[in-house]
């Protein structure tokens, strides 16, 4: 979608939750795997590390489902949070009006 969307101003960014981890040790096993697959997927946006207590999160975000999703407008707020996408082309068409939108 940032290839497809990204001459509008469209940007991805990636949140992986760091859940439980020890620091000292590095990336766990959770971060290797999404590392991977964003590699795999050739994510060519910006992947960040959340470094927050797991309520701390849910709290701020206001939801404990994983994966959410955040379409925020120009003036950066939270236009609309999708916890599951069951319709690919109604969402692209979101990402668009909204895109569309001063």
């Amino acid at each position: 979608m940032q290839q497809k969307f990204g001459n509008k101003g469209f940007v991805i960014v990636s949140v992986h939750l760091n859940m439980g981890v020890d620091k000292d040790l590095g990336l766990s096993g959770v971060e290797k795997t999404a590392q991977t697959f964003l590699q795999k997927v050739k994510a060519d946006f910006t992947n960040l590390v959340l470094d927050e207590p797991e309520q701390v999160w849910m709290a701020r975000l206001e939801t404990g489902a994983v994966p959410t999703l955040f379409l925020f407008n120009k003036q950066n707020r939270i236009a609309q949070k999708f916890i599951d996408i069951e319709d690919q082309a109604a969402f692209e068409k979101e990402i668009s009006d909204l895109l569309d939108k001063p």
